[in-house]
């Protein structure tokens, strides 16, 4: 198989290509080691190589499906046995994990080809992936602007055809904000929907939620009917429907009450460009015959923020607390970067009282938003307040860590609420600025409602063909 054919397909299509036995197996992961070998110096997607192993004798007749899809999957929290887990720092260099996590098996279970481990920051809190141990993910329509984060790594490697599928987490916009960074397709599937399985809990106190970037929707479907939870032995479990997302993707799509949020609660200015991307998104919904109102969320953005901060940071200081067993060594200042060991400073001196408050005052805010939305089929906001940033702002080395979250937030205003409720929430690249720097919206569903966000990006993605613009990127790399 030759790379540049490999390139231009989806996970849908290249499994397809196996199925019906036109390729063999192993061919695509061979032609995206090719295209990493030869684009990665370049991107700095990818981290680490692990050697694909697909289990042909066990599958007989029926192939699981995405069998030989090659995949990297995201160097933060996520377990591959036999292969370095370091979380983006020099603390957990040569840590090797000694089994997959739950997700692993699944993906492995699907078919998938684990080809290597994608590029993340210091234990994924910064939303641009320019960490000090792996270095910057460059974003491959213009290597000086941030690929975004923390999934940087996952969205470089996809947008540049390295691979059609990437593993990604999200905690406070991690999947959504690098897919509209790298013009990719990025859902945050609702909490419990898909189990990531990692050996210290849910991550982020149940803000933490694990899928995929991809550039196709029919992908993100086939993604969603192999790897929900079924079963009951999870700590969330998200509502489910009858029949599969694929079947969905060949239905009409009902007429929707859409509300659209204009302003983050923090009301932090908005880019004239990302407000040009909303309104594209306003016509086309008005276009398909659905009912446009305008709203907004009234919650102490500030507030938020604070309590956000503290979630984060006793989770990092909870994590390395863990490792310093494992790896039988104090941490120190000079393992990290400088956020980080602020981070793990804050995270220490908070006792469970005040985190506990924390995490109730997330709890009613998560109410308070589900109830102003709760009239409404879905939301329409930007995904980011800019378009991709240039190296180097949101630099963890060099800021202390009031300007750090202050720039976050700035950046990425809208995708954390959606973490605090739960809800699932879908970034689409509809629109690219006079600099070709692509531009998302964020779609909102109510709690197990991806039904309504698959439709609606499958009927997007007819309407402004973004597949275009990502074939014709990868064409030119």
């Amino acid at each position: 198989m030759k790379e540049e054919e490999y390139a231009l397909l989806d996970a849908t299509g290249l499994a397809g290509l196996v199925a019906r036995g036109e390729v063999d197996p192993y061919s695509p992961s061979r032609a995206a080691q090719q295209r990493i070998a030869r684009l990665n110096p370049t991107f700095n997607a990818a981290v680490t190589s692990i050697v694909p192993a697909l289990e042909m004798e066990s599958w007989h007749e029926h192939l699981p499906p995405f069998f030989g899809v090659p995949t990297l999957v995201k160097d933060l929290h996520t377990l591959v046995k036999g292969s370095a887990l370091t979380h983006g720092s020099r603390f957990f260099k040569g840590h090797i994990s000694s089994h997959d996590s739950d997700l692993v098996a699944r993906m492995r279970r699907a078919g998938m080809s684990i080809i290597g481990r994608s590029n993340t920051p210091e234990f994924g809190i910064n939303t641009s992936t320019e960490g000090a141990f792996h270095g910057p993910a460059l974003n491959p329509w213009n290597i000086a602007r941030s690929t975004g984060g923390s999934s940087g790594g996952a969205a470089a490697a996809v947008a540049s055809g390295m691979v059609p599928i990437a593993h990604a987490t999200d905690s406070g916009g991690s999947i959504r904000i690098p897919a509209s960074c790298c013009g990719l397709v990025g859902l945050k599937p609702t909490r419990g929907r898909i189990f990531a399985g990692l050996d210290e809990g849910e991550g982020w106190h149940d803000m933490f939620h694990a899928f995929f970037l991809t550039r196709s929707v029919r992908d993100v479907a086939g993604l969603l009917d192999c790897l929900a939870n079924q079963d009951g032995a999870v700590p969330y479990l998200a509502p489910t429907m009858s029949g599969t997302y694929k079947e969905l993707l060949r239905q009409p799509c009902p007429k929707y009450k859409v509300g659209v949020m204009r302003l983050p609660p923090n009301e932090v200015p908005i880019d004239p460009e990302c407000e040009l991307a909303l309104n594209r998104a306003e016509a086309a919904f008005s276009e398909m015959g659905h009912e446009l109102i305008d709203m907004h969320i009234s919650i102490n953005g500030p507030e938020m923020a604070n309590c956000f901060r503290k979630v984060i940071a006793s989770s990092v200081a909870a994590t390395i607390n863990a490792h310093e067993k494992v790896l039988k060594r104090q941490a120190r200042e000079d393992d990290f970067e400088p956020v980080v060991w602020q981070m793990l400073r804050l995270g220490r001196g908070i006792d469970g009282g005040e985190l506990n408050r924390a995490t109730a005052q997330l709890h009613l805010m998560a109410r308070d938003i589900m109830q102003t939305t709760s009239r409404f089929d879905l939301l329409l906001t930007p995904t980011l307040a800019k378009a991709p940033l240039p190296l180097g702002e949101l630099d963890a080395s060099t800021l202390n860590l009031d300007v750090f979250f202050q720039k976050i937030f700035g950046f990425a205003p809208f995708t954390s609420l959606f973490n605090v409720t739960g809800q699932p929430a879908i970034s689409l690249p509809i629109h690219w600025n006079q600099d070709d720097l692509p531009i998302g919206v964020q779609c909102v569903a109510g709690t197990g409602c991806e039904d309504i966000l698959l439709h609606i990006a499958r009927d997007f993605e007819y309407y402004f063909d973004w597949q275009k613009r990502q074939n014709d990127l990868i064409k030119r790399l």
